[in-house]
């Protein structure tokens, strides 16, 4: 693939990525929450959502749900409602949320967790379906092309929710003993769950 292509791809991604929205603020409140090297399975999880929205996309099954806008619509709510959940859960811990929560929390679920966030934010599909095809070209293999669309944007999801995980993990160092903690922490999930129930599919 045409390395002018591809880096002009990884841009285009990385700055749609890079805006705060859902997975920015669920990154951040997992990562208040359980602190920085278990909240990486996050970005873990995010990146496996990509390469399944590129999957999606790619294959064309993307379009397919594209057109069924009744699907659109229940998996963003599925997802609004996930969010409200994990808020209520912050506002029902103890006030050390790390060993309160962090016992029952696994590295799995944590993953899953964020899989489950990004899979059910229509946007996420919407916004590869318009991304993908305009790097796809005649000059190369299909496969050979989206493989490599792929992996350039899986390391991007990983690089960028990493980064507000750490970033996130430095103030949470001040918080986790605060009797503020869970507030702040609910806070984000509620405000992810806002962003997404606000957003039209």
């Amino acid at each position: 693939m045409d390395w002018g292509l591809l880096i002009t791809f990884a841009t285009t991604f990385a700055s749609i990525l890079a805006l705060p929205g859902p997975n920015a603020a669920f990154a951040v409140g997992q990562s208040l929450r359980y602190g920085a090297r278990k909240s990486l399975a996050v970005a873990v999880g995010f990146m496996l959502a990509t390469c399944v929205h590129g999957i999606l996309v790619l294959s064309g099954l993307g379009v397919l749900i594209q057109r069924c806008a009744g699907a659109l619509v229940l998996l963003k709510w599925c997802g609004v409602a996930y969010l409200v959940y994990l808020a209520l859960q912050a506002f029902r811990s103890g006030v050390n949320i790390v060993t309160v929560s962090s016992q029952t929390m696994t590295v799995s679920k944590m993953m899953l967790s964020a899989m489950a966030v990004s899979l059910t934010n229509p946007k996420a599909l919407l916004a590869s379906l318009m991304i993908y095809p305009l790097f796809i070209t005649s000059s190369g293999t299909y496969i050979s092309q989206a493989l490599a669309l792929m992996t350039v944007a899986m390391a991007i999801s990983f690089s960028i929710y990493a980064t507000y995980i750490v970033g996130a993990s430095k103030l949470g160092k001040h918080l986790r003993r605060s009797e503020w903690a869970n507030k702040i922490v609910a806070s984000f999930y509620l405000g992810a769950a806002g962003v997404l129930a606000s957003k039209s599919t």
